[in-house]
This record gives structure tokens, sequence and C-alpha cells, in this order.
């Protein structure tokens, strides 16, 4: 043990001795932080080397070790950790009693069987799989390593996300719930579309400058195909724990009038159905057609008699205004497309009733934008083919990340590793021995008994010259 401490202070002095002269070149500060990185990244995994090698070798020593395990042969292991690839060799142990194998080290560090990334590795690599490629991901977490495309795939597709939400023992007291509902449109590998659904809700806003904040976000989302009562299930549940809902008002349930959003209807108690201007807008503009200069007017008319149409509630004038659009359209195809779509409105006449009869409680609804940046920045902006399982998994880490919740605790749920009792005993022991032998003073540095001649003098020459200073 004696010998692997020696060896490493050898090293550290070393390489603060390198630092020192190399700080004085010519080169810059920039190239001198780019060489500390450098150096510092190799000194972690060279520490990491020698805390898994110097632990090996008090386990090794430890009493209840040899009453209990015999020790075999070493074995080569490899692990990718954020300071890059590691090799080490560690000792298999049979169990006396039970006749088991065991790697004790692995045990010590809490390392899974076969694992070949470390925790924090595979949290960063997930991190950055929800914000980029899987590719560029890959690249990014571990010092000079480069982690497989497959492998990052595969480390999303294993998660099971399901995080426990906080108890709440004061409920909220509000007037007013909102909750705007929309669902993106991802293209899979094997052809087809899924449509990742996303609920947020919230119970106020608060207007900064131009820009409006929602206020007590939650984030609800997934695939959820064939199952959408799962989804309004937990909306109801988090509502219901969250906020005293005898003193609530109304629920608004904003969208653009689908089918899986009116099923929020049927969960939410006190719920009103309202239509985004957004859809509805763009159901007038397809209605009216283009403008042009030459129907600019013509075109401004018919909108405004719509529009007051729907604010007198009368959706009979609303279709004799249209009708009398469709008696000039001449185009079939055209015409198909407008009847269609004054469908989509007579069909969402509730809906678009209840946008203007609560007009003074409701501030427009900012779904399009929600699915913009959660979803489709991700999932369906750039021309990638996706598994159903990964567009369920990154949809629903981007809205953890939304609601400031960590993902490492996915990551460690989904790792979770059971312990043999007696590891606990040998890892007391363990750690006792590792406090003896390591007797360093906190406030020096052992930098005259370590080191090449060379690297001694240069040492006694700063400290001689700090001290004459």
């Amino acid at each position: 043990m004696e010998n692997i401490l020696h060896d490493f202070n050898e090293k550290v002095i070393s390489l603060m001795v390198n630092f020192l002269k190399n700080s004085m070149e010519v080169g810059g500060l920039s190239e001198f932080t780019n060489k500390l990185e450098e150096n510092l990244m190799q000194l972690g995994c060279d520490l990491t080397k020698f805390s898994l090698e110097y632990a090996e070798e008090i386990i090794f020593n430890v009493k209840e070790r040899k009453n209990q395990f015999e020790s075999l042969e070493k074995d080569d292991r490899k692990v990718i950790s954020i300071f890059g690839e590691i090799d080490f060799k560690r000792r298999y142990y049979l169990d006396k009693q039970t006749n088991k194998r065991v790697y004790l080290l692995d045990e010590y560090f809490k390392i899974a069987p076969k694992e070949r990334l470390l925790e924090n590795v595979e949290t960063r690599l997930v991190e950055e799989a929800i914000e980029t490629n899987y590719e560029k991901a890959g690249k990014k977490v571990a010092y000079k390593t480069e982690i497989s495309k497959q492998t990052v795939m595969n480390k999303i597709s294993e998660l099971n996300i399901n995080i426990e939400e906080p108890k709440v023992f004061n409920k909220k007291v509000v007037d007013t719930i909102y909750c705007i509902a929309d669902e993106d449109h991802v293209h899979l590998q094997k052809g087809g579309i899924e449509e990742p659904r996303l609920i947020v809700v919230y119970d106020s806003i608060i207007k900064d400058g131009k820009r409006t904040k929602l206020c007590n976000k939650k984030h609800f989302g997934g695939v959820y195909k064939g199952r959408i009562d799962d989804l309004w299930e937990e909306v109801l549940t988090y509502i219901n724990n969250t906020y005293d809902l005898d003193k609530v008002k109304n629920i608004y349930v904003l969208g653009d009038g689908a089918n899986w959003i009116k099923t929020g209807l049927e969960w939410l108690p006190k719920s009103i159905n309202v239509l985004d201007k957004f859809h509805l807008m763009k159901a007038i503009n397809g209605i009216v057609g283009k403008e042009n200069k030459d129907n600019k007017s013509e075109i401004l008319e018919y909108k405004r008699k719509i529009y007051r149409s729907f604010y007198e509630l009368d959706f009979t004038k609303t279709k004799e205004i249209v009708y009398e659009i469709l008696a000039e359209e001449m185009g079939e195809i055209a015409r198909k497309r407008k009847e269609k779509l004054l469908k989509y409105i007579l069909n969402n006449k509730e809906a678009i009733s209840n946008l203007y009869r609560y007009q003074k409680e409701l501030h427009g609804c900012s779904a399009e934008g929600h699915i913009s940046h959660l979803y489709s920045a991700r999932l369906s902006s750039r021309p990638l083919g996706w598994k159903t399982k990964n567009v369920d998994n990154v949809s629903r880490l981007r809205l953890v990340k939304a609601d400031n919740r960590e993902i490492k605790e996915i990551v460690h749920n989904k790792r979770k590793i059971v312990e043999f009792k007696e590891i606990e005993k040998i890892r007391n022991q363990a750690n006792q021995k590792i406090k003896e032998s390591i007797n360093f003073k906190t406030v020096t540095v052992p930098a005259m008994n370590f080191g090449t001649l060379e690297e001694r003098l240069f040492f006694k020459q700063i400290l001689e010259y700090k001290k004459a200073v």
C-alpha cells in the first residue's frame, strides 16, 4: 500500500512541476488553460484508477474479508467515467458460505455487473441526448471518449420514467385553473407518425413587457396511443392533490378541439372547453382565402362578418356568410377544403362560444409555442426517424427538465444495485483502514520527499523566492 501511495504522490508532484514550468513559457493564458484541462482530466483518470486499486488492496487485507471470502484471481475491467475510459484490476472472490462468486470492489463502489458507463456519465448522456442528436451526445459526455449512437439510443429506451410527485400538505386556493393541450407529429423509422401529447397546467400569468409568463406550471405528456384516459387521470390527480377543488370556480381546457382534448372535459370537474384563437384564425383564413390588392377590402369584410357572428354567438349567420363565400368558389378542391373548415367550426361551436363568453378570464393559448419548444425542437423539426419508445421517453424527459426535476433520479432508479449485507461490514472496516493509512496533514504538501531531483530543486527555488518576497 505504501508503494501505491508513493507512486501516486510522485505523479502529482511531477504534474505540479510541469504546470509551473509551462506557466512561465510563452503561449498565452488560453494555451495554458487548454493544457491545464487536459492534464487535470488525466489526473482525474489516474486518481480514479488509483482509488480503485488502492481500495482493492485494502479489501484484500481486511480481516472480515479473509474470514468469509476466498480470493480467486484478478480480472481486468474497463469503465467509462467523465474523465474518459479507465481500466483497472480487481479480484474475484468466492463466498465460503454460499459458494457464490463476487467482485467485492464492484460492491464496494456500487458498480453494477457488466456496467460500462458510470451512473453520472449515463445521466449526462441522457441529458445531452434530449437536447441534441445521439451522435453529438455520445461525443460530449466523457473526455476524449466516444459513445456510439446505438448505445445512446439504447440508454434512452431502457428508462422507465416515473417520478413520484412530492406531497402537498397545504393545497392552493385559486379561482381558475388552465389546461392547454396540443400534440406533435413525429416520423417513425419504419414509416407512419407518432403523436406525443402535451398538457400544460397553470393557475395564473404574469406580464413581463410583451411576454407572458405562466405561473405554477406543470407539464404532462408522452405517447398515450389508445390510453388517453390515463393522461387525463394523471392531470386530475395532480390538480386534486395540489389545489382545493371545492374553491376552484372554473377549469379552462384550451386546445384545437381534437377529440382527445375533449376527453379531458369528462375527467375534470368544472371544466369549460375553449377553442384557442390560433386554430380559429387559421380556419377563418382558410375559408376567406388569400388576400391580394384586388380583393383586400372584400376579404377583410368577410372576416369582420364572421368574427361578428362569433361574438353574437350566431352560428346560423356564420353558415350563411361561409355559403356566400362558397358560392363564389369555382375550384372543386378549394370548395371541399372550405366546407371541411366550416364543419370544423360548427363541430366546435361550444368551444368558440366559450372563447367569447369568458374572454375576460382568458388570455390566449400558447399550446403551439410549447409544442415547438418542448417537442418539435428535438423530435420533429429535423428529418429524423424515431422508435415509438424513444419518442415517448424523450418527450417525457424534456417535460421533466421543463418542470426543473432531476433526470439523474430517473437514471439512478433504473440502475439500483441490490447489495448483500456482508459488504457493509467490509466497507466499514476498509474505510477505517483507509483513514489510518493516509496520514498527511491537510496544510502540507510532501513536495520535498517525492519527485525527481530536478523537481525537488525547482520546488525549493520557488519556496525560497516566496520567502524572500
